[in-house]
């Protein structure tokens, strides 16, 4: 008997202390990282407070929203191009093979819509080339919208249970904070960042090499990298997917059956 073949994710770490010579392309990075945490948090609250609220627009609300009306045109115009070309290529495949493709353009946030979904601030910094968006490369900053995203999904389905449960809360729930501290976490996807003769990883943006022969790194393939502020320091996480292999397993003509009972914990034939 064989079983199939399976990836088995295994994660080295490397601490980066003061004076090391990547410390601060670490620092850069994780301090962009915050930065983009809340620039994103930023966009989203402007939209949904200045919408949601009965008075007038505080400058910052107006500021925002002006900014989506400036950009919104270039946006959907970003829109209709990958629309086109998702369209072209479909026609070269036969008939029956073809997808249905839809061109889903942007509309302005409202009263009645008054939140930006994900692909909408996407697409809106990278209509606007914004600063913060482009300090990273497009997948680390993508990665830390989702995380701020999935806050404010966790808020809502907070405020909605709220409503129905107030009870269960010491007060209404508040909108997703800033974060306060100088760095944060930041991601790195394998088309960054790339692992060199076994003995060196590369990161984007800088020539500079991280030194992992001492890791024993020698089989799998890299997932991710992970860049953690830590005590002072960095430590950079390297997920690695190995696969485990077939197992053969001998034929003895023995096997157990396992019921899970009520009565009784298990009962083993």
């Amino acid at each position: 008997m064989t079983t199939e073949n399976q990836m088995n994710y295994k994660t080295l770490q490397i601490w980066i202390k003061k004076g090391h010579r990547m410390y601060s392309y670490f620092q850069e990075s994780c301090q962009n990282a915050k930065n983009m945490y809340n620039t994103t948090n930023f966009y989203i609250r402007q939209v949904y407070t200045g919408l949601t609220q009965d008075k007038e627009l505080q400058p910052l609300q107006k500021e925002v929203l002006d900014t989506i009306d400036k950009n919104i045109g270039k946006m959907n115009g970003a829109q209709l191009l990958a629309y086109q070309k998702k369209l072209g290529k479909e026609k070269t495949k036969p008939k029956e093979k073809q997808k249905e493709v839809k061109c889903n353009l942007f509309s302005e946030p409202t009263t009645e819509k008054p939140y930006v979904d994900y692909h909408f601030l996407d697409a809106l910094f990278k209509a606007m080339i914004q600063k913060d968006y482009r300090a990273l490369p497009t997948q680390s900053s993508q990665s830390i919208m989702k995380n701020v995203f999935q806050n404010w999904k966790s808020f809502f389905a907070s405020l909605k249970n709220y409503k129905k449960n107030p009870n269960k809360y010491t007060g209404k729930p508040r909108i997703p904070k800033y974060i306060r501290s100088s760095e944060k976490e930041v991601l790195y996807t394998n088309q960054d960042c790339v692992i060199k003769n076994e003995k060196f990883l590369k990161f984007p943006k800088t020539k500079l090499q991280l030194n992992i022969w001492k890791l024993g790194f020698t089989e799998g393939k890299l997932k991710q990298v992970r860049v953690i502020p830590k005590y002072n320091g960095y430590v950079v996480e390297l997920v690695i997917d190995v696969p485990l292999g077939h197992q053969s397993v001998e034929e003895n003509g023995r096997y157990m059956s396992i019921d899970l009972g009520i009565d009784n914990l298990a009962n083993i034939v």
